[in-house]
C-alpha cells in the first residue's frame, strides 16, 4: 500500500515595488528595514544602483529593481522600506543587497496549484525569470 505524499509547499515573500511585485524565496530575505537615504555610490554607477546603505556594520548596495527592468522610480514614499536580501552570487565581499520597496512585504505560500505562469518569457529582460499569478496577485 502506497501513501500519497503531501504537496510541496514553499514560503515566498512578495516585495512591493513601485511598478509591481517581486516574488522571492523567504530564505533569501534577511530583514526589512525602514528607508534611509543611501550614500552616493561610485561615479560610474548604473542608474539602478541608488547608492550604499549601512546595515549591521556593512556597506550594502541599494538597488531599484524597478529601474533595473526599465521603469524608473520618481520618488520615495513615506512607507518606503528596504529589503535586505542575500546576494544570489557567492561573493564574500558583497553577500547582501538592499532592494527599494514601496511598502511592507508579505509572506505567501507557494504551491503548484496556487501559482500560474503569465506573460511572455523574457518580457521584462534578463533580470526576471518569469511573471506569475499567485493568490490573485501578479508578481515577477
Amino acid at each position: 500500500m502506497s501513501k500519497d505524499l503531501p504537496p510541496l509547499e514553499l514560503r515566498g515573500v512578495l516585495l512591493p515595488l513601485h511598478t509591481g511585485q517581486l516574488l522571492i524565496p523567504n530564505a533569501n530575505l534577511c530583514e526589512v528595514i525602514g528607508y534611509r537615504s543611501p550614500e552616493t555610490g561610485p561615479e560610474s554607477s548604473p542608474d539602478w544602483l541608488l547608492g550604499i546603505v549601512n546595515w549591521r556594520q556593512r556597506q550594502v548596495p541599494l538597488i531599484s529593481f524597478d529601474t533595473l527592468i526599465g521603469s524608473p522610480v520618481d520618488s520615495v514614499g513615506q512607507r518606503a522600506r528596504i529589503a535586505m536580501c542575500y546576494s544570489l552570487q557567492d561573493n564574500p565581499a558583497r553577500p547582501f543587497m538592499g532592494i527599494l520597496l514601496r511598502s511592507i512585504p508579505h509572506v505567501v505560500r507557494i504551491m503548484e496549484q496556487l501559482i500560474t505562469p503569465i506573460g511572455q518569457p523574457g518580457e521584462f529582460g534578463p533580470m526576471v525569470a518569469g511573471q506569475v499569478r499567485i493568490g490573485g496577485q501578479e508578481a515577477w
